[in-house]
């Protein structure tokens, strides 16, 4: 239990720092753009809300509080980029934003599929 809540610290900490390094140099523009993708998404792939939040961090999570995946975000140059953890390798995605609005955004996927995302809070 102690060596799992240690990793778990570890990877947060990791993930913090990316965010860190990241984030330095975004414009004002990025920066508002950004605030756009913070809250609680419903996505057209997925039945579980995702959860973007303020300090980079995302998570997939069930209503009744249980994670299912977790990993951090940041938007820069018009793509949102995800960072997670599989096993023990850490990987990073990139997705091109074709519009972001405060109720809705979509993305381009890896594999050129659209997702689209509407806002639940």
């Amino acid at each position: 239990m102690i060596e799992s809540i240690s990793r778990l610290a570890v990877l947060r900490l990791f993930f913090f720092l990316l965010v860190t390094v990241f984030s330095t140099g975004c414009s004002k523009k990025e920066t508002d753009t950004r605030q756009m993708f913070i809250g609680k998404w419903q996505s057209s792939i997925l039945v579980t809300p995702l959860y973007l939040h303020e300090n980079g961090e995302w998570e997939i999570k069930k209503d009744d509080g249980t994670v299912l995946q977790y990993g951090v975000w940041e938007y820069r140059n018009n793509k949102i980029f995800w960072t997670y953890k599989i096993r023990s390798q850490v990987s990073t995605d990139a997705n091109e934003v074709l519009q972001v609005q405060p109720s809705s955004f979509q993305l381009r996927e890896s594999d050129r599929t659209i997702t689209s995302f509407k806002k639940l809070n």
